[in-house]
């Protein structure tokens, strides 16, 4: 390819870009029942959908322009803009999805069967190497002598998509076509020295033309992720550049103007990035329900300020979360029909509850009272909940003049935080106060006073204000109302199931190592899948365990049917491998350090755990790297400091035979951790 059309080739790039990014605003914003009622649109045609936005346009231009028409004018007109093809973060955006799409389709099954087919070398490590180099190469083609010679032509039906608030028709948005996309790698490979099959470069022009958009979209939820504030002041500027072109097409509808000028404000365009943030590459199947929550909060208000523990079990909680549509759809509908209540969420360990509250959290965009207790991190007592409730309380709802600091008594019960409940629930405006409480089971009811309700949850809610709290299905002493709703997680075997079989996939798909040990065992990814999901029993804490030890390379020579069976089963076969022979000189150290970790009331240091079972810095070290699967690592103060991951691995090893059988003298493992914890050793 040319130099001058590879500039027209970026240049055609960036104005598909640019009208997909002002698409999704447009639409996103437009759709949003605030916006709407700001700009007046309430009962107006675009606010029925992405086709009346688009109608709503088209039939403003003059000489009622086809959808098409239009489509390909504002392409042209974008993509020449010099404004635009000086917009570095548009193109920084283009470059990354390019450059995300090679690297994903690297590591694809059918890539390596054309290679295989062929008797051609792999090429997985030739297109990373493209990939890593991509947003470079990107960045120094010069697009400022393009004449855009070829149209990228856009279709009625390709605009409606992109005019579209509905993510799942966004997603099904192409742009170039796949001989665009199969010259631009064959150029791009040239320049760095390589060339691939015609077969190969075939495929993976195939997979640029069909998924660009959605990695598009992806590369901007990455950024709105952290804050978003880069491509939102980006989206902003295309957006008033899209309504100068609109003015000079011809639109005389002087309403439908106003009305897209409404949205064009930067607190609006960071709403609609808070929406991409929740777009995945692939169908979002929790959009709707996902929309329904956010009706019920005030998504214009700040977030309210959620500690960093619990931000940091959120994160890795949703970390590849996939499904639980169902449990969603329940609290959504307990949120519609109630005036108030708790939605009380219950299931066994590791079958997903924390990654469900976590989800919820990111779904009502941080605008809940968030609070996650965790064994693992010292979080077990009614105290650090008060606090950290009622300071979010003060400081989201600006009653910081009223108190500048918590009374004196706030956290000895729930007193205080039931007074601020009736002064913020006044302030609501018919939105809703939702606590989000995970891990009740996990408090140390030892710590409150004898009778009381597990953390001193009110018993009395206030209208407007519900609490959806987490439990294992064990006897709690929880308030009762007759709002109250208990959902009870393990009655919903068959739709666990399919969670369970479509995170499976999931991982599957993005991991080269699971689908290299699937081949190596001769498995097809339909039977791999179906055969873990029903050895987990739906648990994915074993799920989360397995695949990562079958990515790691723990498993490379363990057959699928000696895989380990349901969580217990997992723990008990890693303990036996850990316990390994019987003259193992670690082998006693490795059962005193996990003891003494389990035992710990918050994340302690190697420090400590090398002085409380009376060994070096540095065997402790060595033997910490081979319980690393099981441990949370987090930096305190400048160093390292572990906690068991699971609650459930702690109860596995609390069981007396577990370590007792191993030869290690608890008693004194104890006595040894309380002198250490009155010396003041360091955590």
């Amino acid at each position: 390819m040319p130099v001058m059309d590879l500039a027209n080739f970026k240049t055609r790039v960036i104005g598909c870009s640019a009208v997909m990014a002002v698409g999704q605003l447009i639409s996103s914003a437009i759709a949003n029942p605030a916006t709407q009622a700001a700009a007046g649109m309430i009962g107006g045609p675009i606010a029925v959908g992405g086709v009346s936005i688009l109608a709503a346009i088209a039939s403003g231009i003059a000489g009622n322009i086809a959808a098409n028409d239009l489509g390909n004018r504002m392409t042209e007109r974008l993509s020449k803009n010099p404004r635009i093809l000086d917009n570095h973060d548009l193109i920084k955006a283009a470059g990354e999805a390019i450059g995300y799409i090679l690297r994903e389709v690297a590591k694809s099954d059918r890539l390596i069967a054309i290679a295989e087919t062929k008797n051609l070398p792999y090429p997985e490590t030739a297109l990373s190497q493209l990939a890593e180099k991509t947003p470079e190469y990107w960045r120094d083609i010069n697009t400022n002598t393009s004449d855009l010679s070829r149209g990228l032509n856009i279709s009625e039906d390709q605009l409606t998509k992109i005019f579209s608030a509905d993510a799942e028709e966004f997603d099904r948005v192409t742009g170039l076509t796949t001989a665009d996309w199969a010259t631009f790698v064959n150029e791009f490979a040239a320049s760095e020295g390589k060339s691939f099959d015609a077969e190969i470069v075939e495929f993976v022009a195939d997979k640029l033309y069909a998924t660009f958009p959605k990695a598009y979209c992806g590369v901007l939820k990455q950024d709105a992720a952290k804050g978003g504030e880069k491509f939102a002041a980006m989206q902003l500027n295309l957006h008033q550049i899209a309504l100068a072109e609109l003015r000079d097409l011809g639109l005389q509808n002087g309403e439908i103007l106003q009305k897209l000028e409404a949205v064009a404000t930067g607190q609006q365009i960071c709403q609609v990035m808070v929406k991409l943030s929740a777009i995945e590459i692939g169908i979002d199947n929790l959009a709707q329900v996902r929309e329904l929550l956010q009706t019920f909060i005030d998504t214009s208000a700040p977030r309210l300020p959620i500690s960093l523990k619990s931000e940091t079990i959120i994160e890795d909680r949703t970390k590849d979360f996939t499904g639980r549509k169902f449990v969603f759809e329940e609290i959504g509908r307990f949120l519609q029909t109630n005036r108030k209540g708790y939605f009380v969420l219950e299931a066994e360990p590791g079958v997903g509850k924390s990654s469900i509250l976590a989800q919820c959290v990111l779904m009502m965009r941080r605008r809940c009272v968030t609070h996650f207790n965790s064994r693992s991190d010292g979080i077990v007592d009614a105290k650090t909940f008060l606090e950290n409730a009622c300071l979010q309380l003060i400081d989201g709802f600006k009653l910081r003049d009223k108190y500048p600091q918590l009374p004196e008594n706030a956290t000895a019960n729930g007193n205080f935080l039931g007074r601020l409940l009736g002064e913020v629930s006044a302030t609501l405006g018919g939105k809703k106060l939702i606590f989000v409480v995970d891990a009740l089971d996990e408090v140390d009811l030892s710590l409150q006073s004898s009778g009381s309700n597990v953390l001193y949850l009110p018993d009395v809610l206030p209208d407007n204000v519900y609490f959806i709290v987490s439990k294992r299905p064990e006897s709690l002493l929880l308030p009762t109302t007759k709002n109250d709703r208990v959902f009870d997680l393990m009655q919903y075997d068959a739709a666990s199931l399919e969670d369970t079989k479509a995170y499976i996939a999931k991982r599957t798909s993005n991991s080269a190592s699971i689908q290299n040990w699937i081949a190596s065992h001769d498995l097809s990814r339909e039977h791999f899948v179906g055969a873990v999901a029903q050895k987990s029993q739906n648990n994915f804490m074993y799920l989360r365990y397995v695949l990562n030890d079958i990515e790691n390379g723990e498993y490379r020579d363990v057959s699928l049917e000696d895989l380990p069976r349901e969580l217990t089963g997992y723990y008990r076969k890693h303990w036996a491998q850990m316990m390994g022979r019987e003259d193992d000189p670690l082998l006693e150290m490795k059962v005193k350090i996990i003891y003494v970790i389990s035992k710990a009331r918050e994340a302690v240091s190697r420090g400590w755990i090398a002085k409380s079972v009376g060994e070096t810095d540095l065997k402790v070290q060595q033997v910490l790297k081979k319980w690393d699967s099981f441990l949370r690592q987090q930096q305190v103060s400048g160093e390292i400091r572990y906690s068991i991951y699971h609650n459930s691995f702690r109860e596995f090893l609390a069981k007396d035979e577990t370590v007792q059988s191993a030869g290690v003298n608890v008693e004194e493992l104890n006595r040894q951790g309380m002198n250490n914890r009155i010396e003041g050793a360091p955590l």
